[in-house]
C-alpha cells in the first residue's frame, strides 16, 4: 500500500530530499505523499522536472509541473536538455541525461527520490533476460545507490502500477498522460501494453512475484560475491596474471574475470563475448596482437576491451 511508511523507512527524512518529477502517475503519486509528509514532519523537499524536448507538448508538460508544485508549496528546479543519441537510443540517451543533472544537482547528504515500482522491476528484469544478462543482472534496479555527492533511493519498488493508480484516483490526483507510452514499437512499452497484461491476467501479482524473486537474487549474489572476493581478491582488478589463474576451472576464471570488469566500471560483456575471452586468453597462446572488445547495446555503461601484455591480461576501457 502506497502510504508514509515506505519514506520513514527507506529515507532520511533529517536531509534534503528532491523527487524527480515527471509529471506523469507514478512521480506525480511521491510527489503529494512528500508534500502531505512535509507538513506533518516538517521535511526539506523540492522537486526537479527534466524536460528532455521530445515532444511536442513538453512545453505543457513543464508547464503542468510548475502549477501542481506551486499549488503543493513545494520548490521546483527545471532543466532543459537537448537529447542525442550516441547510438544506443532515444531511451537511454535520456536517462543518461537526467541521472547526469542528478548528479550535479545532489550536495552531501542529498538525497533524489524516483517513483521506480515493481511493474518497472519487472520490466528491467525481463530487458535483461531478452537481452542474455547474468546473474547480477536478474537483481533488477538497485532500491538504493550512490550517485555525485548523494544518494538515489527508490521508495516505491515493492508498489505495483495499480497501487499508484488506486491512490491517485481515490485521492482525485490527476496527471500527466504521455501518448508515446502507447507506442509499442518501443521494447519496453510493447512489454507493458501487450506482454505484461497477459501475464497478469494468468497469474496474479506477477510483478510482485518478479519482484520477489529479484529479492532473492540480490541476497544470494551478495553472498557469493563475499565469498568469492575473500578467496580471489589477490586475483581481482585491472591486470590479471595468466599464469596464476591458468591452472582454475574455467567457471572460476570466468567470474574473476566479472569481478575485474566490475571493478572497472565497465559493462559486463555477455556469455558470448566471455567465451570468446576465455578462448582468446586461456585456451590459446595470447599475443601482442589479441584483442577482445564488447559494448551494450544501450550504451548505458562504459564499452571494454581485453589485450595481452607481458604475461598479464589487461582490462580496460575502449
Amino acid at each position: 500500500m502506497l502510504n508514509h511508511d515506505l519514506i520513514i523507512k527507506n529515507v532520511d527524512l533529517e536531509n534534503k530530499i528532491y523527487i524527480a518529477y515527471s509529471g506523469g502517475s507514478d512521480s506525480t503519486a511521491l510527489l503529494h505523499l512528500l508534500a502531505k509528509m512535509s507538513i506533518d514532519h516538517q521535511l526539506e523537499v523540492k522537486a526537479i522536472h527534466v524536460n528532455h524536448n521530445l515532444s511536442k507538448e513538453s512545453k505543457e508538460w513543464e508547464d503542468h509541473c510548475k502549477k501542481i508544485c506551486s499549488i503543493l508549496n513545494i520548490d521546483l528546479t527545471i532543466e532543459s536538455v537537448q537529447i542525442i543519441s550516441d547510438g544506443g537510443g532515444i531511451e537511454s540517451a535520456s536517462r543518461k541525461a537526467r541521472y547526469k543533472i542528478f548528479e550535479n544537482l545532489l550536495e552531501s547528504g542529498d538525497q533524489i527520490l524516483l517513483a521506480h515500482h515493481s511493474d518497472d522491476v519487472a520490466e528491467t528484469i525481463f530487458m535483461r533476460l531478452l537481452r542474455g544478462t547474468g546473474v547480477d543482472g536478474l537483481e533488477g534496479p538497485k532500491f538504493s545507490r550512490e550517485i555525485g555527492k548523494g544518494r538515489l533511493i527508490r521508495p516505491l519498488l515493492k508498489i505495483t502500477k495499480k497501487e499508484i493508480l488506486n491512490y491517485l484516483a481515490e485521492n482525485n490526483i490527476q496527471y500527466i498522460e504521455d501518448d508515446s507510452n502507447m507506442h509499442n514499437e518501443f521494447d519496453r512499452n510493447f512489454l507493458r501494453n501487450k506482454i505484461f497484461p497477459m501475464l497478469e491476467d494468468r497469474w496474479k501479482g506477477f510483478s510482485k512475484r518478479i519482484n520477489n524473486t529479484s529479492s532473492i537474487f540480490r541476497e544470494r549474489n551478495t553472498i557469493y560475491s563475499n565469498l568469492f572476493y575473500e578467496k580471489y581478491s589477490d586475483l581481482i582488478g585491472n591486470k590479471i596474471e595468466l599464469k596464476k589463474i591458468n591452472e582454475l576451472s574455467e567457471s572460476i576464471i570466468s567470474d574473476i574475470l566479472r569481478f575485474s570488469i566490475k571493478e572497472c566500471n565497465i559493462s559486463i560483456p555477455n556469455s558470448k563475448i566471455m567465451e570468446e575471452i576465455i578462448k582468446t586468453f586461456i585456451s590459446s597462446s595470447p599475443g601482442p596482437k589479441s584483442i577482445v572488445t564488447w559494448s551494450r547495446s544501450d550504451k548505458e555503461l562504459v564499452a571494454g576491451k581485453i589485450t595481452y601484455e607481458k604475461g598479464h591480461i589487461i582490462i580496460s576501457k575502449r
